[in-house]
């Protein structure tokens, strides 16, 4: 994993001005493009899992606005989350001109389970994303590369039970860097949460009540503009979406769920050797 700046909001180079500029540039630029995704082409990667303990994605698809599909790529699942490798996600610009953007949205369902013994809720969905990007020629701040994300939630089912859909308040997280300076080539990255169960107690909800079923939109944005005689460009090469499970939900330690197992598998040896 590449060693890189993790930021909350966009981080430029150079003189304060210039951060706020980008920053509103950027988040200009995602909300553009968001409106716009809506009716792009699609790939839609079906439903993966349940991954361990017991959470599924549910209609798991990428659209984009700007660019032909697949940005993100097929997910691979994991305990608790699915991992992508882009391989097409990049934004670049050489010379003047109009800032190049390459716009994806994922959308998803998370599912948890539900029992007669506990509900496993969906406490917390992280975001994390890295790649790497290069600025080079003789420009200054309009020379510049910029990554977003926003993440929003729609809450359709408690404890197992229906509800009427409700949002929760969006997150999101940006990187940026610009000239002047020398050729910068660099690593980047960024991170974000969505607390769900801290909001369904903000909401009014007990501590025993856990989100079973919750509707997830990412919006991810790069964009690369350059000056003459400078260019710039930006690449996603990692993004990764884990789970982590409402602990309200009397859901199994991992550890007690190994030691479970070594247990199952001790008393089926002991039987086997009791019959032999």
């Amino acid at each position: 994993m590449r060693i890189a700046r993790v930021v909350r909001t966009a981080k430029v180079s150079g003189p304060c001005y210039t951060r706020l500029i980008a920053g509103a540039v950027l988040f200009s630029l995602i909300s553009t493009v968001f409106s716009s995704a809506v009716n792009a082409a699609s790939i839609n990667y079906g439903n993966i899992g349940p991954v361990p303990p017991g959470v599924s994605f549910l209609q798991v698809t990428e659209s984009s606005g700007t660019d032909p599909v697949p940005l993100f790529g097929p997910p691979q699942p994991f305990s608790v989350g699915l991992d992508f490798d882009p391989l097409a996600f990049t934004a670049t610009s050489s010379g003047p001109g109009a800032p190049d953007i390459t716009d994806g949205q994922l959308n998803f369902t998370i599912m948890g389970l539900s029992n007669p013994g506990g509900s496993i809720g969906i406490g917390l969905v992280n975001l994390f994303e890295a790649g790497d990007y290069t600025l080079a020629g003789g420009g200054g701040p309009p020379t510049a590369v910029l990554a977003g994300a926003i993440m929003r939630a729609t809450v359709t089912e408690i404890n197992g039970a229906p509800v009427t859909p409700f949002n929760l308040v969006p997150v999101n997280a940006s990187f940026g860097d610009s000239l002047p300076g020398p050729v910068i080539v660099a690593p980047w990255s960024l991170g974000l949460s969505l607390d769900i169960a801290s909001q369904l107690g903000g909401l009014g909800y007990g501590p025993d009540s856990v989100a079973t079923k919750v509707e997830i939109v990412i919006d991810n944005t790069l964009v690369a503009s350059s000056e003459p005689n400078s260019s710039s460009f930006i690449a996603k090469k990692e993004f990764r979406i884990s789970i982590m499970p409402d602990p309200s939900g009397n859901i199994p330690e991992p550890t007690t769920i190994v030691l479970g197992s070594m247990l199952i598998g001790f008393v089926g040896l002991t039987a086997r050797r009791r019959s032999s």
